[in-house]
């Protein structure tokens, strides 16, 4: 595997390591806000699930709205405005978005009559009104389709395992192998760059010590020549005798 690939692969799963931690941080602090206001909120804004087609086209069942967190006992709602308020459905608390149809003034308090936009599931207003020390957020007009569904299953525990804590574990696991092949390609190089240097050094005094012999065995040769150079004449008794009598 090139660098370059290698280099595109960790970027990209860098970038999906970041998304999974802003994701986590987002959920947690979802769940948290949810406790503390009774509506999950980031700085004011809650993004809501919807579960219902009751509010049918105004968003559909899946789609994600952010709505304004409004859970102020002064706070004054007019007809038309989609408001949340929880309610019991079925033996669970939830969280309802409809439309406020009516507002009925009854000396110092404020009810307020809501509706689901949906008339073949909501064809009469619904039965309880509410105040607004009940109604905990109001609906901005934005909408994201479908993304309810997926922030819905990420707030579950398999979600929560699938989604934010498996691939945290598979990145830990990959940077861990990562880190690992690192290390071993670094110990790698440093012994091919100590072997190399052996090797360099090695020759280096090969031929050094071929020199040293040359120049060892130089000297000797100087050495015997010049001795035979200096070495006395002796002659023989035999060698005498001729030398006279050639005389």
């Amino acid at each position: 595997m090139s660098k370059a690939l290698k280099r595109i692969i960790n970027i990209i799963i860098d970038i999906i390591v970041v998304l999974i931690l802003i994701v986590s941080i987002l959920v947690v602090t979802l769940s948290l806000t949810s406790k503390s206001s009774g509506v999950p909120n980031i700085f004011g804004i809650a993004p809501l699930s919807v579960q219902s087609d009751s509010m049918k086209d105004t968003f559909n069942t899946g789609d994600l709205i952010f709505s304004t967190v409004t859970n102020d006992p002064g706070e004054k709602y007019e007809v038309g405005d989609v408001v949340t308020f929880p309610m019991e459905i079925k033996g669970e608390d939830v969280l309802n978005s409809h439309r406020v149809v009516e507002v009925i003034n009854d000396k110092s308090i404020t009810y307020y009559r809501t509706q689901g936009d949906n008339k073949d599931t909501n064809p009469e207003p619904d039965k309880d009104l509410q105040t607004s020390s009940k109604i905990v957020a109001k609906y901005t007009g934005v909408k994201i389709p479908g993304l309810g569904t997926v922030l819905s299953f990420i707030r579950t525990q398999l979600g929560f395992f699938l989604c934010i804590l498996l691939p945290m574990i598979l990145f830990f696991v990959y940077e861990a192998i990562r880190v690992i092949m690192n290390l071993l390609a670094y110990n790698k190089e440093k012994a091919l760059e100590t072997a190399q240097a052996a090797v360099n050094s090695s020759e280096l005094t090969e031929e050094l010590k071929k020199k040293a012999i040359e120049e060892y065995l130089a000297s000797i040769g100087q050495q015997q020549n010049t001795d035979s150079e200096n070495e006395p004449t002796v002659q023989t008794p035999a060698e005498s005798d001729n030398s006279e009598a050639d005389s």
